[in-house]
C-alpha cells in the first residue's frame, strides 16, 4: 500500500513498526530533546510536553515539527497542535497552551 508516496506495509505489526521508525528518523532530524511520541494504528502523535520549556518555546518546536512535515501549528482550546504526513502515516503534534500544574 502507498501513501502520500511512501509505501506503508499491510500488516499492522508492520505498520507500526515502519511508523515507529520513521518518527525516530524525523525526530532525530527535528533535533528537539524532551518530545513524547506515541503509535497508535496508522497515526503517530509527537507531544512538546509543557515540562520542556514555556509556551513560546514550545509553540516554536511544534511549528518547527509541523513545517518539517509540511504543515503548520493551529490553535485550540487549551492546546496548539499541527497535523501532517509522516511517511504515509498520519502525524499529529500538539502542546499544551494553557497553564501548566
Amino acid at each position: 500500500m502507498t501513501a502520500g508516496g511512501a509505501v506503508v506495509p499491510v500488516r499492522p505489526l508492520a505498520a507500526q513498526v515502519h511508523a515507529l521508525h520513521a518518527a525516530a528518523a524525523f525526530l532525530e532530524r527535528a533535533g528537539i530533546s524532551g518530545l513524547s511520541l506515541s503509535v497508535h494504528d496508522d497515526r503517530v502523535t509527537i507531544q512538546v510536553p509543557a515540562g520542556i520549556g514555556a509556551l513560546p518555546a514550545r509553540i516554536a518546536a511544534v511549528a518547527r515539527l509541523a513545517a518539517a512535515a509540511g504543515s503548520e501549528p493551529y490553535p485550540e482550546p487549551g492546546w496548539v497542535s499541527a497535523d501532517g504526513d509522516l511517511a504515509g502515516h498520519q502525524l499529529h503534534i500538539f502542546t499544551p497552551a494553557g497553564q501548566a500544574p
